[in-house]
């Protein structure tokens, strides 16, 4: 790893991948990128710059807690996207 990372990225995009098909949202990528910016703003960054980092950060996040604060943050910006979408198409 050359520089830093946040993992909570990572796993925010991994678990709304999870979910993705399932949601009754807009899927353009305009909206999918506003969920996660969204989604990460209300969480606390766990940044990494090595490659055992990262993997620490994971095996921790696997936690019951980090899982709820993920799919926490998940479904705060899908509502708040889903009322305030930041373009005109329909879905």
């Amino acid at each position: 790893m050359d520089k830093y990372h946040n993992v909570m990225e990572t796993l925010v995009i991994e678990k709304l991948d999870e979910v993705w098909a399932t949601l009754d949202c807009c899927k353009c990528q305009r909206c999918r990128n506003d969920i996660i910016a969204y989604a990460l703003n209300q969480m606390m960054p766990k940044y990494v710059v090595t490659e055992e980092g990262a993997l620490y950060a994971r095996v921790s996040a696997l936690s019951a807690e980090y899982e709820l604060e993920i799919i926490k943050a998940i479904a705060n910006a899908l509502r708040m996207i889903t009322e305030h979408p930041n373009h005109t198409l329909a879905y």
